[in-house]
């Protein structure tokens, strides 16, 4: 009696989640800002077809949104849980975040998905949305943390506001190594 012949397994493509793309979008927005984040593209960068996309997302809109969402999470919410998850003074978690541009390349990707939203906020309602609640929730925590160090709340918000461009600048302003004028940043800002 022969064998039955077998068959050959299909060999499929990689399943995709909608996480793979919202990363692979961001990498784009960090790449060439939000119009190089097209659905033609991505699939090609992540190797399928464009109904992977559709499977996870109703449209760009979606995407879009979903890209935000995680921006939110990350740029400020992850961070600021983690610097809160430490015993530190109030002046050493103010530094730790000054040292945040410098923490390697990760920081480098994060900077430039920032500008890129920042820059995306000025011609959409929904991005400008997102940024307007971050700077928000940054502002109200650099200055609750500024309250701990003993400032007035209205001197304390002053202060969140400097601290807070001073961070932005780090995300605009770029030379090939820190600038030794600012290697005692935090003792002007925090002292």
């Amino acid at each position: 009696m022969a064998a039955a012949p077998q068959r050959k397994k299909a060999e499929s493509a990689p399943t995709l989640d909608a996480a793979t793309w919202i990363e692979t979008a961001m990498d784009a927005l960090a790449e060439g800002g939000i119009e190089a984040v097209r659905v033609d593209p991505l699939a090609k960068r992540l190797g399928v077809t464009r109904g992977s996309f559709y499977w996870h997302f109703k449209d760009r809109d979606a995407l879009h949104q979903a890209m935000l969402k995680q921006w939110r999470e990350r740029a400020s919410y992850n961070i600021i849980t983690r610097i809160e998850g430490t015993a530190d003074s109030a002046r050493d978690r103010l530094k730790r975040l000054l040292g945040l541009p410098y923490s390697g390349p990760r920081a480098a990707r994060a900077a430039a998905i920032e500008v890129a939203i920042r820059l995306w906020a000025r011609r959409d309602r929904n991005a400008a949305k997102a940024v307007r609640h971050i700077d928000r929730v940054r502002l109200d925590y650099f200055a609750r943390l500024f309250e701990e160090r003993g400032l007035a709340a209205r001197a304390a918000r002053q202060r969140a506001y400097v601290f807070y461009a001073a961070l932005m600048a780090e995300a605009l302003i770029v030379t090939d190594s820190k600038d030794p004028a600012l290697v005692d940043l935090d003792h002007f800002l925090l002292d």
